[in-house]
């Protein structure tokens, strides 16, 4: 994810007081920074809460949703991700929490997000892939995403930016509207990168194996927990060379490309996850 070059640019600062507090102290009860405070659909908003008053719960809203914070230290940390589908304009964040004496803090921020014209996208595939393009199929990979992925890491498993796991053209962006067999099929949820079959695939960065195995439509799949929401996954492979709950390093062979699944050739096809949102992994590498 690209760093900002200071919280001045970058950051802003919310100091909310508590009403039952004595105001003439100026006591800051919570501090919330959101980090950046604009971006693309398909990037990512980080934010920061400190508390200075002990706190009961804590709890953060955006997009109509609650967002897992989690806790580092003193603070809590949790990251927006946008996609796609994410409305454009001035979007609310509100964070809400209780002291442990009852009294009751909000803080309302906002994130800008801008539009993004994706390309489209027409693929034709052989009819013998047919049968994976039906919902049925499509929902029971997703049940099985999900089980994989009920337990994550609670602290952060990655440092510095994210390696591209293999070095090949982009055969197809992050974001591109699908459209196979004449039908639409959503956004495409990561990009496809070109290497032939066999090639080694490495991991994006330190992390835990959450899932190593063969898919309906993704093929054999690996996803990686790189803590606080965040996970990489790894499609379409010829080989995985890893199981689950096994602990990897930033750069180490973790499986080799392939065809499987939904492909019309060998390619990778890297995606990354940020609480549940499919976001563009791109902006991590840098």
């Amino acid at each position: 994810m690209r760093k900002c070059a200071g919280w001045a640019v970058c950051t802003v600062a919310l100091i909310v007081l508590a009403g039952v507090l004595n105001p003439s102290r100026a006591h800051p009860a919570l501090v919330v920074r959101v980090t950046p405070l604009a971006l693309r659909q398909g990037e990512v908003a980080q934010v920061i809460v400190r508390a200075q008053v002990p706190l009961s719960t804590i709890q953060l809203s955006f997009r109509n949703r609650s967002w897992p914070l989690y806790r580092v230290q003193r603070e809590w940390h949790t990251f927006l991700g946008t996609d796609p589908t994410s409305p454009s304009g001035r979007l609310p964040i509100v964070v809400e929490a209780f002291t442990i004496r009852g009294e009751r803090i909000v803080v309302h921020r906002t994130l800008t997000v801008r539009k993004v014209s994706f390309p489209v996208r027409r693929l034709t595939f052989d009819p013998s892939k047919q049968p994976l393009l039906s919902p049925e199929v499509a929902e029971l990979e997703q049940r099985r995403v999900r089980e994989a992925l009920r337990v994550l890491a609670s602290e952060p498993l990655w440092t510095g930016p994210f390696l591209v796991p293999v070095q090949g053209e982009i055969l197809s962006p992050y974001g591109v509207l699908n459209i196979y067999q004449g039908q639409v099929w959503g956004f495409h949820r990561g990009i496809d990168l070109a290497a032939q079959a066999g090639a080694p695939v490495r991991a994006g960065n330190h992390g835990i194996v959450r899932l190593a195995e063969a898919l309906p439509l993704s093929g054999n799949a690996i996803l990686l927990d790189h803590g606080l929401g965040i996970v990489t996954s790894y499609l379409h492979l010829s080989q995985i060379n890893v199981s689950p709950g096994q602990r990897v390093k930033r750069g180490e062979i973790i499986g080799l490309v392939g065809s499987t699944g939904l492909a019309t050739g060998p390619h990778l096809h890297w995606g990354m996850r940020v609480n549940g949102v499919h976001v563009n992994p791109l902006p991590w590498t840098r």
